[in-house]
């Protein structure tokens, strides 16, 4: 059976699972319009070939050809002993666990939240009409068929909301646990709406972790920042080799917002974090940094589109890969600036280091342009580690191994050190170091 054949096939399974999911398990009533809508919305975009400009770096064959089963909680209760590793002290009491895509309230504890933050489930906050028009929107809009996937299979999500005026001290926790499978491989699809009011500001850590292996975690997560509000992200993924993760995440910034993200991957079979960001009040600010550490097989891709729309606003990107063995990465990266959005101010950048002859990055940072008081400038570098800083490092007494050592460390540390919250940063650091044998310094 030809390539083309198994994605075809794969698309006329996915709408019979959908049929056949609605007898069996009745979706949410509340999210039926979204569901229908979302499965339309599959149905016109298709599993992507490989020319598909969306995922033009990206193999999905193997997720299209896949049979999953859809899950919505676990299959039995989780033991709370495994997860308290994965806490980290900063949020102890401030901390929301989704396990297979269901809010689980017993094994959260939100006991540090006070007034200033709703926790509400979709199926309760669909009942404003705000929200529901803004879902219908995204679905209508949506351009990645696996986020349309989510919209189709949705069950329940939650809605953070961050009331006017709030500063929350303590970083909030959102950790996305997928129990996975020993037998058929099985697909969640989460979706987190965080909602800040204006003058708002919340630090947020969400990482999503597997028990088993084997699954496939399709994700939205939408950020709606309001007027001078503003939200420090750092994001996770870190799950086994034997499983695919996706997000997918909607960025809404308002006047004078601010929307700080620093996401870092593991890798596994396959991820890829798709960002949609719009900028639609004045001075609203931005800043996207990614590191990637990868070996063996696996494999990281970034695409993003960041839509100025107002004038005045700002734009950083910043993505670093750290390749070795046959590890692949992507960042497909696009700024449009409006028109009517004078005085943009955009830089993008990625460095990609390269520990072997087999590892693959791939870069295609653009500009599209259309207006003309502007500051904007793209770059992207591919290479190993420098012969000439390791002569220098090597002539001022260090070992070679030492040596390189240092410089890997120093290139994954000039993103991890935007982190702020200290056992986050040290456990990264760890963790990613480690996987290539290297201590930070």
């Amino acid at each position: 059976m030809t390539n083309i054949e198994l994605i075809e096939n794969g698309e006329e399974r996915v709408v019979k699972k959908f049929q056949e999911t609605r007898k069996t398990s009745p979706l949410n009533p509340k999210l039926a319009s979204i569901n229908e809508k979302a499965l339309k919305r599959f149905e016109t975009l298709k599993f992507p070939h490989r020319k598909h400009e969306m995922f033009s770096f990206v193999d999905t064959k193997d997720l299209a050809s896949t049979d999953f089963q859809y899950r919505y909680g676990p299959e039995s209760p989780l033991n709370p002993e495994l997860l308290k590793d994965f806490i980290y002290p900063e949020s102890r009491d401030s901390v929301i666990v989704i396990v297979d895509g269901r809010y689980d309230t017993a094994l959260s504890n939100t006991s540090r939240l006070d007034k200033t933050i709703e926790l509400k489930s979709l199926d309760e906050a669909i009942g404003d009409a705000e929200l529901n028009n803004y879902l219908l929107d995204t679905v209508d809009r949506e351009e990645d068929v696996f986020a349309s996937l989510n919209g189709a299979f949705l069950r329940d999500g939650l809605m953070i909301h961050v009331l006017s005026n709030s500063q929350i001290e303590r970083p909030l926790q959102i950790l996305h646990v997928s129990t996975g499978s020993k037998g058929s491989p099985v697909t969640t699809v989460p979706r987190v709406i965080v909602k800040l009011e204006n003058d708002t500001k919340l630090d947020l850590i969400i990482q999503s972790i597997g028990i088993d292996g084997n699954y496939f975690l399709n994700s939205i997560q939408d950020f709606i920042l309001d007027k001078s509000a503003t939200l420090n992200l750092v994001q996770w993924q870190s799950d086994p080799n034997n499983s695919w993760f996706f997000s997918k995440s909607w960025i809404t910034l308002s006047e004078d917002s601010q929307f700080k993200s620093t996401t870092a991957s593991n890798g596994n079979r396959l991820t890829r974090h798709h960002y949609h960001v719009r900028m639609t009040g004045e001075k609203a600010d931005l800043s996207l940094n990614g590191i990637s550490v990868l070996c063996d097989q696996e494999q990281v891709h970034n695409y993003v589109r960041v839509h100025h729309e107002a004038p005045d606003c700002r734009s950083d990107q910043l993505f670093k890969n750290i390749i070795q063995d046959e590890g692949r990465s992507s960042i497909d990266t696009t700024v449009i600036v409006h028109e009517g959005a004078q005085l943009t101010e955009s830089h993008q950048l990625i460095n990609n280091l390269l520990l072997s002859d087999d590892g693959v990055a791939d870069t295609k940072p653009n500009l599209m342009i259309y207006a003309d008081d502007v500051k904007c400038d793209h770059g992207a570098t591919i290479g190993q580690i420098s012969e000439d800083q390791l002569f220098y490092l090597k002539s001022r007494g260090l070992a070679e191994d030492e040596a390189k050592t240092l410089l890997t460390s120093s290139f994954a540390n000039t993103v991890l050190q935007e982190i702020d919250c200290p056992s986050l940063k040290a456990r990264l650091k760890e963790t990613l170091l480690n996987k290539l044998g290297v201590k930070d310094v």
